[in-house]
């Protein structure tokens, strides 16, 4: 057990010396003064700003980061939901490629055989519909980074390929624009390849070959989504 007379005898020389150090005369101005400069150093280099009320605003290095992150998924949102323009001349050389066999393509003989081979190749690849002509091959290809889904089909001599996309992500460059039986069509004409392209239901469409436009608007026409 501790001794009462030794706490006792502690606790008197605790308070004694306390008391001498509230009494003992203490220079803070040195400090004061280098606080002062640190203060004055500090304004000197920040850049002026306009002073509002404390209690509307209060701006701190935590909201600023919080700002910056917002208004950059701001911008990132709002470039990713802007279409990417179809560029007919990219088209026109997936047209040669298609038809001359020099991409990587299946060759099908139905619509159901090209929508089963396109499944099995990407996730979420855009069906094929029912088309105005014999089913020669279907394939994917990149264009403006989006996925394209392709057919060729065979009219008569004429060989035609079908490209559709998502409309929410593709759209069509301006151009000639023909409407048939309310329906309205973008024609281009790339390097000798005639394009029909048109814009419904959520899907982009453009339908290309080296037959003759009216030719090519009528197996748009045909094309329904």
């Amino acid at each position: 057990m501790n001794n009462p007379n030794t706490e006792d005898r502690l606790n008197q020389a605790t308070s004694t010396r306390l008391a001498e150090l509230a009494n003992r005369p203490v220079d803070t101005s040195r400090l004061a003064k280098q606080l002062e400069q640190v203060m004055r150093d500090e304004t000197e280099h920040e850049p002026a700003v306009l002073k509002m009320p404390q209690r509307f605003w209060r701006p701190t290095s935590a909201a600023a980061v919080i700002l910056i992150a917002v208004m950059i998924g701001w911008m990132v949102i709002q470039g990713s939901s802007t279409p990417a323009i179809a560029a007919p001349a990219g088209l026109a050389q997936i047209y040669h490629d298609v038809t001359n066999e020099l991409s990587p393509h299946a060759k099908v003989s139905s619509i159901q055989e090209a929508n089963r081979v396109l499944a099995a190749q990407a996730s979420g690849a855009m069906l094929v519909p029912d088309l105005p002509g014999q089913m020669q091959s279907c394939c994917l290809h990149q264009h403006e980074g989006i996925t394209l889904t392709c057919a060729m089909i065979q009219r008569g001599d004429q060989l035609i390929t079908i490209a559709i996309a998502d409309g929410s992500k593709l759209q069509s460059p301006k151009g000639k624009m023909i409407e048939r039986d309310g329906r309205q069509f973008c024609t281009h004409t790339v390097n000798g390849i005639n394009m029909v392209m048109s814009h419904e239901n959520d899907r982009w469409l453009c339908v290309m070959g080296d037959a003759d436009m009216e030719e090519l608007i009528t197996v748009a026409q045909a094309i329904i989504f």
